[in-house]
Parts: structure tokens; sequence; C-alpha cells
């Protein structure tokens, strides 16, 4: 296991899946600081900033996760490893944790790029807790994600197929994201008439709970740091994080081609 961990992690910071979504999230962070400091005519505080590139991130994970995971299978690797008396049980443990140290890298990066550029531009509003606080938070969205594209992608034969399959649902997480939080935020009353879209009670609590379920409506909350239930978050991400044995079982009986 361990030389097995030791190859998977020489392997993912060589990789060029790797530099180059690092690379993207710190050009989105870039273009979100430009915009919030050139669109605004007020002073814009460090905390509408700090987490505004994590809107894109998991769109990001999911095309790092599938095509270098993926490579494996194409390349042949997973096969090898297997014949060389590997256990299955460590191939997909191995690459849980690289992808896992993989999402957290290029997060951590990110942020604290925006947080050290921001800074200089913005008004800081946000204490040392407060940041510690969402940047934790943020560490369980990210195994979260590790997590889900991992899987999908272990329990696939083909580099394509899994890019394919982590990229919809990565796209389909984005657009669910946005329809719970859109319902979410109607207010009660518009224009001193009640809003027919305001939802209320047992549904709005299972919107709340689905919108936290969903990594990408936690990154959502993050971008805005205005988490409606931090201890939901933890659970939440233990949900996506446990199931990960079930892949282990599945991909120990898989028949790798």
């Amino acid at each position: 296991m361990r030389k097995l961990l030791s190859a998977d992690l020489f392997r993912i910071f060589h990789s060029k899946w790797f530099w180059l979504c690092l690379g993207g999230m710190i050009a989105m962070s870039v273009g979100f600081i430009f915009m919030q400091y050139t669109a605004m005519d007020y002073t814009v505080p460090l905390s509408r900033v700090i987490f505004l590139p994590m809107s894109f991130y998991g769109v990001t994970v999911a095309a790092l996760v599938s095509l270098f995971v993926g490579e494996d299978f194409s390349d042949g690797f997973i096969r090898n490893k297997i014949i060389a008396g590997r256990s299955r049980f460590s191939v997909f443990a191995s690459n849980l944790a690289v992808c896992w140290l993989a999402c957290v890298t290029i997060y951590l990066a990110t942020t604290f790029f925006t947080t050290v550029s921001g800074i200089f531009l913005f008004e800081n509003d946000i204490t040392p807790a407060k940041f510690c606080q969402y940047l934790l938070l943020g560490t369980g969205m990210c195994l979260a994600y590790g997590s889900i594209y991992c899987t999908i992608t272990m329990l696939c034969d083909n580099k394509t197929t899994a890019a394919v399959l982590c990229m919809g649902v990565a796209f389909f997480l984005l657009f669910a994201s946005l329809h719970s939080n859109q319902v979410m935020v109607q207010p009660e009353y518009k224009n001193s008439v009640l809003n027919p879209a305001y939802v209320d009670g047992f549904t709005k609590t299972i919107y709340a709970i689905l919108h936290d379920l969903n990594p990408t409506g936690q990154a959502a909350q993050l971008s805005t740091m205005d988490i409606f239930h931090p201890i939901r978050f933890f659970f939440c991400d233990l949900a996506w994080i446990f199931p990960t044995g079930a892949g282990m079982v599945i991909f120990n009986r898989k028949n790798i081609q």
C-alpha cells in the first residue's frame, strides 16, 4: 500500500491534468477578483470574494479525477498493479487518497491565493476564526467531491466514459444547486403580493437538506460565506465519503479488462 501510494502521489503531482486544473482555478480567481474590483463603485468586502472561485470547483475536479484515474485504465496500470499482486482494496484506496489530496490541494491553493490577493484590494471583514471555520468546511466538501468522482471512475473501464459520466454528474449537481438555491431565497411577498414560488415548512427543510447534501450547493454557500447549517455540512460530507466502501466492494468483484 505504501509503495502504491508513493507511486500515485508522484504521478498526480507530475500530471498535466493536475497543473492544468490548478492553473484554471487560479485564472478563475484572478478573473473574479478583477470583476469584483472593477465592477463596483463601492468597497467590496473580502468575504464576498474569497471563496467565489469555488462556484466552478466541482466541474474542475470532475475533469481532474476522471482524467487522472482514467489513465490508469487506459494505460493498463490498474491491470498491471493487480497482476503484480497488489490487492484491489489497496489499489482503490490509494487512488482515493491521492484524489482527496489533489482536490484539497487545489482548493487550498486557490483559496489562499484569493485571500492574499484580496487583502490588498478589498475590505477585510473576516476574522481568523471565521476563516478557519469556513476553510475546514470547504475541505470536507473537497473530500466529498473526491469520493464521488473517484468511485465513478474506478468503476468504469474507460477514461472517456469516466470523463463523460463525471462531467455529467458535475453539471447535474450544478443545475440542481442553482434550482434549490433559487427556491430557498424566494421572499414570501413581492411588491406586497404573496409570492406563489415561496416555500416554507417541511418543503423548505427538504430543499435545505438537499442543498447541503449537494457538494455544489455547499460550494455556493461557501462562495457567499453564508452557510445555513455548518453541522449538517459535516454529516452530508460523510454521507458521500462512507459509500466509497460500497464502491470498493463492487471494484473488488469487477472484471478488469
